[in-house]
């Protein structure tokens, strides 16, 4: 017997499936903290260091839309975790092969099955939960939790046992992922309520080929105002975490900043997006959901374009008293990685804080709006189509922005590229104004 659709989903549905989005999702972020570092270390080019760090999402970029379409297809469940073994496998190989050219092969591969992951669990929230802003809300908190917990965890494995113990780590990371994958009953689906067929058993070599026909059937959900709202902000949002994940990394590592400090920044990063998501049902009760999108992502893109103006402020505090007022606290405070930049640090710990309240608002709002637009039976694509646009600008930003660094500066490159960020999504607010309120309400 079917669901009701107004029944609350059960916990141990609930909680496999926000599993696998923690560790997918928060993937991402043990990638950011290493793979920058790593990278570094391999060469010291900015150009080619925007094409290390593109080529993460260029195989999501082409594909994801034709992954979403096999999870439409055969099981958001099946074909993530196919995927998650593949996540599982990729991360040892990035030392094993230190070049530049098995690094951009690595990364393509690497990006596209902690991607397709998190599609799925998209998917999964979409089919078996309606994509009930409760839920994605829950989805994105879960997210949080991941990047709360990973970044350090996997600064402090690079810092005391070096980039081999990390990598491994990371295939560790992903390990959980492929069991929460697991966890996921097998019909969750048909008893979701969902017009979606179980899965076949077996299926053809054809049925696995990317079509046409998926590409534009996703492409045409763009054509749902609150779908296509959320696309415009989806590659905006994305073109500042494409900053974030790339050159930040490598100027906070020049500031004299170790991986287990960065990875403290992305852990306040994931919390603070905590924090931001579980307000959106609060926020969207009283603003409409093109104001919520364009100032959410306005502030975090701000906040990552202003990182030189923090690292040149010559801000200082003495790590001695900070070290004796945590100590008095009972916190055994080890600054010496940073003692000398602190000042610097606790600047960046703000900025960090405040872009992840926003990201997180604009993060729960996206999925939310995709989930109710797409319908029951496109989840799998519409989760897919708002992802591929953010790896549009994740595979495009890096080598844009690592050009500028060369020409200009990397310190000059944030304020270039950020400000015409931020040029853009004033344009866009301002012609969203002027268009007929948007009726949907997350």
């Amino acid at each position: 017997m079917l669901q009701h659709p107004d029944k609350p989903i059960a916990w141990r549905i609930q909680g496999a499936v926000y599993g696998v989005g923690l560790f997918s999702n928060s993937s991402l972020h043990l990638y950011n903290v290493v793979v920058p570092i790593w990278a570094y270390a391999l060469t010291q080019d900015e150009l080619l260091l925007g094409i290390i760090f593109g080529a993460r999402h260029f195989l999501p970029m082409l594909l994801l839309i034709h992954g979403g379409a096999l999870m439409d297809r055969f099981g958001a469940r099946r074909i993530t975790l196919y995927f998650a073994v593949a996540a599982m496998v990729i991360p040892p190989f990035y030392p094993v092969l230190p070049f530049v050219s098995a690094l951009v092969i690595l990364q393509m591969l690497g990006g596209l099955t902690v991607m397709t992951c998190w599609i799925g669990s998209q998917s999964l929230t979409g089919s078996i939960m309606r994509g009930k802003p409760v839920y994605t809300g829950r989805l994105t908190v879960a997210t949080r939790i991941g990047a709360f917990v990973g970044p350090p965890l996997i600064g402090i494995c690079l810092d005391i046992a070096g980039i081999k113990a990390a990598f491994l780590f990371l295939s560790l990371w992903s390990a959980l992922t492929l069991l929460f994958a697991i966890a996921i009953p097998k019909d969750e689906i048909r008893e979701s309520g969902s017009s979606e067929k179980t899965p076949p058993v077996t299926s053809g070599l054809r049925d696995m080929v990317p079509k046409l026909g998926d590409y534009l059937d996703a492409f045409w959900l763009i054509a749902i105002p609150a779908i296509g709202l959320v696309v415009v902000v989806t590659l905006l949002r994305h073109s500042g975490v494409a900053m974030q994940s790339s050159f930040y990394v490598v100027y906070l590592n020049d500031l004299g900043i170790s991986g287990t400090f960065i990875g403290l920044l992305f852990s306040l990063l994931g919390v603070c997006g905590g924090m931001g998501a579980l307000f959106v049902g609060k926020v969207a009760r009283r603003f409409s959901a093109r104001r919520i999108l364009f100032v959410s992502l306005a502030i975090g893109v701000a906040m990552m374009t202003i990182t030189p103006l923090i690292g040149g402020s010559g801000f200082t505090v003495g790590a001695a008293g900070v070290a004796s007022f945590l100590d008095a606290m009972g916190i055994d405070a080890k600054l010496g990685p940073i003692a000398g930049v602190l000042g610097l640090y606790i600047l960046f710990l703000i900025a960090t804080a405040i872009r992840g309240i926003a990201s997180g608002v604009s993060q729960a709002m996206e999925i939310s709006l995709v989930a109710q637009g797409a319908g029951v039976a496109g989840q799998g694509k519409g989760a897919a189509l708002r992802v591929t646009i953010g790896r549009v600008a994740a595979v495009v930003l890096p080598i844009i922005m690592g050009g500028t660094a060369k020409l200009f500066g990397l310190a000059m490159s944030f304020y270039i590229v950020g400000g015409a960020i931020l040029a853009v999504i004033a344009f866009m607010a301002v012609r969203s104004s002027s268009a007929p309120a948007a009726s949907t309400k997350p």
